[in-house]
């Protein structure tokens, strides 16, 4: 007696449960359903000329039992027949709809996005384009970047129709930003998906690469002052004849250096020229040090025929 009692129970459940659906379902609901764009027969060496997007969106609405056959039904698609499209342009417009996707029921659309698409056949073509970083960093107190970032592959090949690819100059990677920074940084940093299917990447992330150390300052002395393009029977004299500086990197970047990384020097035809009787010298230095001072700054000096 209770086990009859029990599938009365469900059976009854079961009943309202349909029933409730099925009132349900007899309402108007409207819906916004995706369709993935395929392209079909797109012929070898060939490329669309435009962009075009990636899904249509469709707007629909119906009964309950009229959409329910949208989620019952897989794989539906907006399809696009290439086979007999040309360099001239072809526009496709919301009401061309039913030709692209076979709908399991008649619906009406009462909006599609995007609502017009022009399409024309193009060369297809490829070209190595440079990656742009895309990266912010901080660093914690007392460290900082040492030398260069290392980007490996520094540039990428995409490909497409010959009139996007060439009005492409770069390839960035999406965004990102590390805080506190105080080891070395070493990760794949994905590209930008494509906006388009239109446009290919053939390689998809870059590897990024920043040394980062403790930071100290260290000073070297006794650095020669030289002159250049000096005729030979003439030479210069400075007072004084050697700079010292202090300079500001990695630790184990400094401990590298010597007195021979940096160089001091003038153009003979700028001590002709000058009229002061003091001269700042051009300098230079690895492109990772920072220099923090110079001493002196300026220098006097005697130009006398060689001895």
């Amino acid at each position: 007696m209770e086990q009859k009692r029990y599938h009365i129970v469900i059976a009854s459940f079961l009943f309202a449960v349909l029933t409730w659906i099925s009132v349900n379902l007899r309402e108007e609901y409207t819906i916004v359903k995706h369709f993935p764009v395929v392209l079909e027969n797109l012929k070898q060496g060939k490329a669309l000329k435009y962009p075009f997007p990636k899904t249509v969106n469709v707007r629909f609405k119906a009964s309950g039992w009229s959409l329910t056959g949208l989620y019952l039904t897989p794989d539906l698609r907006y399809s696009i027949d290439l086979s007999t499209l040309g360099t001239d342009d072809f526009i496709i417009t919301a009401q061309d709809l039913p030709d692209h996707v076979k709908l399991p029921v008649a619906l009406q659309p009462i909006e599609v996005v995007p609502d017009t698409m022009i399409l024309a056949i193009d060369d297809y073509r490829e070209k190595r384009v440079p990656i742009t970083i895309n990266l912010t960093t901080t660093y914690k107190l007392g460290y900082g970047q040492v030398g260069n970032m290392r980007v490996t592959p520094e540039s990428i090949t995409i490909g497409g129709s010959r009139h996007l690819i060439e009005s492409i100059a770069s390839w960035p990677t999406v965004y990102q930003k590390f805080d506190e920074l105080n080891t070395p940084l070493s990760i794949d940093l994905p590209l930008e998906e494509p906006t388009t299917p239109s446009v290919k990447l053939l390689h998809n992330s870059a590897r990024i690469q920043i040394d980062v150390q403790p930071f100290a300052e260290k000073v070297f002395t006794g650095i020669t002052v030289a002159a250049v393009s000096i005729p030979l029977n003439r030479e210069v004299i400075f007072i004084p004849p050697k700079m010292d500086i202090i300079v500001r990197g990695g630790i184990d970047q400094l401990a590298k250096l010597s007195t021979e990384d940096f160089q001091v020097s003038v153009n003979y035809q700028e001590l002709i020229a000058d009229t002061t009787e003091s001269i700042q010298p051009a300098f230079s230095a690895p492109p990772e040090i920072k220099v923090i001072s110079k001493k002196p700054e300026r220098f006097q000096y005697i130009i006398r025929k060689k001895l």
